[in-house]
């Protein structure tokens, strides 16, 4: 049996840019980088979305969603998101332990990646 959690949201939605009146680029940040597969699964998950939040409105890069919108529209927004979110975890559960292989093997990836990040960033402090 899985102990599979998914992809979850870390925080509340903030907005990074002003794109014009009343319309930022807001940012949402995940407890982890989602796989390829996570992704697929997220953008099939969405069904039926509302005329002004089309199907790949939402950019994810890295563990980072972002999106355009209106301030009033954020929280309707989010609540779609969370939608997709959970829906994309159910269908990744659903196939099993291979993906929760792939997410073992990719956190330890990122965990060497930082790793070698710090120490990049240790030896050039001084420069």
């Amino acid at each position: 049996m899985t102990t599979f959690a998914g992809i979850k949201r870390a925080g509340p939605p903030q907005a990074v840019q002003k794109l014009r009146e009343n319309f930022y680029m807001i940012q949402v940040a995940l407890a982890e980088t989602p796989s390829a597969d996570w992704k697929r699964l997220f953008y099939d998950a969405q069904q039926s979305p509302p005329a002004d939040f089309p199907p790949r409105a939402v950019e994810i890069s890295g563990a980072v969603l972002r999106f355009r919108s209106e301030a009033a529209s954020v929280e309707a927004k989010l609540t779609w998101i969370d939608r997709w979110i959970e829906r994309a975890n159910q269908k990744e559960a659903a196939l099993g332990g291979r993906l929760d292989e792939e997410r073992r093997r990719r956190r330890e990836e990122m965990a060497r990646e930082q790793h070698e990040l710090a120490e990049l960033n240790a030896r050039w402090s001084k420069l």
